[in-house]
């Protein structure tokens, strides 16, 4: 029998008497194999998820610059001047406005009052504000009066005033003495000398007193 014969006869001999024991041994191998496979993947899987929980997420709004404010925008400036009405004398109100009816002691009737009237000692009458004359006349029911057409719409009528130097199309200043009071207005005979200011706007009678600038001139 040759040597080989004799060490594999050997060997399988071996096996037979220790395959409890080998058997036993592969299988706790096998075993360690799994249990190592299975701690390696676990810590490749944290490594992953720690990785991907440590990259920022960019919301839309999440910038670092605030977003630039609208620029402020100076008021839009009105080329229009300001337009101003003066008290037409240097005297006191006597009767107010009014757009309802009240008793007129010298029609001896009701009727609305759409002027004021006023009383100075010096019976001086001025321009309420700048403009040019439109109408100036006589009737019975106003005396002698004078109309000035304004800037904006604006009129002003000038009543019960002695007879007028100013002819339709003058220029005038605010504050120009354009006339003087007297008792020429028929609607308002029993008063004193006095004047009878009106105002419109569009053609509207308005109180005076709302849009007067009440300084001495």
């Amino acid at each position: 029998m040759s040597k080989f014969s004799v060490a594999v006869k050997r060997f399988g001999g071996f096996l037979k008497r220790n395959a409890f024991y080998l058997l036993v041994i592969f299988l706790i191998a096998s075993v360690a194999t799994v249990i190592a496979l299975a701690v390696t993947y676990n810590q490749n899987s944290d490594d992953v998820v720690g990785n991907v929980q440590d990259v920022p997420v960019v919301k839309p709004d999440d910038t670092d610059d605030d977003p630039p404010s609208p620029p402020v925008q100076d008021d839009p400036v009105d080329p229009t001047p300001k337009q101003t009405f003066i008290c037409p004398c240097n005297g006191d109100v006597i009767e107010d406005f009014s757009s309802l009816l009240v008793w007129s002691e010298s029609m001896k009737d009701f009727r609305s009052h759409k002027g004021v009237d006023f009383a100075s000692e010096d019976l001086k009458v001025f321009a309420a504000c700048e403009g040019t004359v439109k109408s100036t006349g006589y009737n019975r029911l106003d005396g002698y009066y004078i109309v000035l057409e304004h800037a904006n719409g604006y009129e002003t009528k000038y009543m019960s005033l002695s007879e007028p130097a100013l002819k339709v199309g003058d220029k005038v200043s605010q504050g120009d003495n354009i006339g003087t009071m007297a008792t020429t207005q028929g609607s308002e005979s029993v008063k004193n000398a006095h004047l009878h200011f009106e105002m419109y706007k569009d053609g509207a009678p308005i109180d005076p007193i709302a849009m007067l600038v009440l300084d001495e001139k």
